[in-house]
């Protein structure tokens, strides 16, 4: 399953979510999903249930330049906690946390990337949108599945 999450309200903050727009535009193998998480948080867990396999994709502050693409597991998520900063109420960390103590563990893989502008409006900067190609590239490889347009 891939998971867009953000707030498409806020500009750059809604990447993970204009990623799975863009995905369900294209030919996918029938055992990929795609879901629009928006801001979620622990509901993510009941989506998860039973997966083997999860992505998501998200807009996250590392301190480095806008449109650095981060990829780091949920071990990575808990064990640098204060790092990456997710832009939602509920971080990625208190979500896999809680997965954890469920018994609900599938493999987790977070793709995010910095932020230029985190303000009204619906559009990504330019500099936020030319990294989508890069981000389903990176889908792909960790699916190791052709995503393909229809």
């Amino acid at each position: 399953m891939v998971i867009g999450t953000g707030n498409l309200l806020l500009k750059d903050e809604g990447v993970g979510i204009h990623v799975v727009q863009k995905l369900k535009k294209m030919r996918l193998p029938p055992d990929v999903e795609l879901l629009d998480g928006g801001t979620s948080g622990f509901n993510l867990l009941y989506e998860m249930e039973g997966r083997k396999r999860v992505i998501i994709i998200d807009a996250v502050k590392g301190g480095e330049e806008p449109g650095t693409i981060y990829r780091f597991s949920s071990d990575d998520v808990k064990a640098r906690e204060k790092a990456f900063v997710s832009l939602h109420d509920v971080g990625l960390a208190d979500v896999f946390r809680l997965a954890e103590t469920l018994g609900e563990r599938p493999e987790i893989t977070v793709i995010g990337i910095e932020p230029k502008q985190i303000e009204s409006g619906l559009e990504l900067s330019p500099e936020i949108e030319d990294k989508i190609p890069v981000i389903i590239e990176l889908i792909m490889q960790e699916t190791g599945s052709q995503f393909r347009n229809k």
